[in-house]
């Protein structure tokens, strides 16, 4: 049974330390308690990891992928895949909470997040300009009418994190794993940043603050953006792309994959050894203790219908993301 563990991130950021706590938890969940080895393989924004599974991993039950930031890729329709996403079977879905920071020191100075709207002269940080997260950070900036300057390329997070401590870059956005146990006790407590907004949770009832957000002194994007500018840009076209592409980034952040073919019953155990170790103490007190947070685990057949529909091209969304991502391309540079 599933034994090798594919983070397609490199080690060290959010994805990894996620990764690896569940790898030391998920095998005593799992008939005959697999040891699970990881496997990093970076590359692509993620997509060289998804690219591997869905083509050279063999399906025989002995290898998940845990996937980060791939389900937008794919919506967007990133040309770097070489595997049909939607043949990959679907194990389960981690919601995760995207926490936008700033640098106080941004002229004229941040006292709340509101301030941000007065800021001038800042870089954004990012990984790549057609990452999921890149492409909000310029969205949400560009409908509150922020000018700004934007610079991709980062190796991984903790590299901008880095850039961020040097002030290179001023303005980040980064998981709340690395947030609350990193940037939270660190930049923050140190009054050096301060979280202008927290991601939301698409539901069947609408938007709603995302309930890892709980304690962080800001408002989602959503209500500093009503606050602001009295109502959301509704009918735009940047509207609508930004809130499918925030959805599709927040509610499938991290995905649990086999590669297409592998045997139910490898894929029922892992789903059912995941729902185990989510009520594990064991495994509850030691994400907490690294991570300051406990992964969500959703499974189910109404999770998996509502991953397969994010995947269902969009000719309009996918061209206005290209072009968007092109622009981005254009715009990010060394300074």
């Amino acid at each position: 049974m599933c034994s090798s563990d594919l983070i397609n991130y490199a080690p060290g950021g959010p994805a990894d330390v996620e990764g690896r706590v569940v790898s030391r938890h998920l095998g005593k969940h799992i008939k005959g308690n697999p040891s699970v080895v990881i496997r990093n393989m970076p590359g692509a924004g993620g997509v060289v990891g998804a690219n591997w599974l869905g083509t050279v991993a063999p399906a025989d039950g002995m290898t998940l992928g845990f996937l980060t930031g791939i389900t937008s890729k794919a919506a967007m329709g990133d040309p770097n895949f070489k595997v049909d996403m939607s043949k990959l079977a679907f194990i389960a879905a981690v919601s995760g909470l995207t926490i936008t920071f700033a640098r106080t020191d941004i002229p004229p100075g941040l006292k709340r997040p509101e301030d941000i709207l007065k800021a001038r002269d800042f870089w954004v940080g990012g990984l790549t300009a057609d990452s999921d997260k890149d492409v909000r950070q310029r969205m949400e900036l560009e409908m509150l009418g922020v000018t700004h300057k934007y610079i991709s390329g980062y190796g991984n997070t903790a590299d901008a994190r880095l850039a961020m401590e040097r002030n290179e870059i001023q303005f980040y956005a980064e998981s709340s794993p690395s947030y609350r146990s990193i940037v939270e006790p660190g930049l923050v407590a140190q009054g050096r940043a301060l979280p202008v907004w927290v991601g939301s949770m698409e539901t069947p009832n609408g938007l709603v603050r995302h309930p890892d957000a709980e304690g962080i002194d800001a408002p989602t994007y959503e209500e500093l953006l009503i606050r602001t500018k009295g109502e959301p840009p509704k009918g735009s076209m940047i509207y609508e792309a930004y809130r499918r592409t925030s959805a599709t980034g927040t509610n499938f952040l991290r995905l649990y994959m086999m590669p297409p073919g592998a045997p139910k019953d490898a894929i029922d155990a892992v789903r059912d050894g995941l729902v185990a170790m989510s009520k594990d103490p064991e495994f509850r007190e030691d994400a907490q203790k690294l991570m300051n947070v406990v992964p969500q685990v959703t499974v189910g057949p109404e999770t998996e219908k509502a991953f397969r529909e994010r995947l269902t091209a969009n000719p309009e969304f996918i061209a206005f993301m290209r072009d968007y991502i092109s622009k981005g391309h254009a715009l990010s540079g060394a300074k």
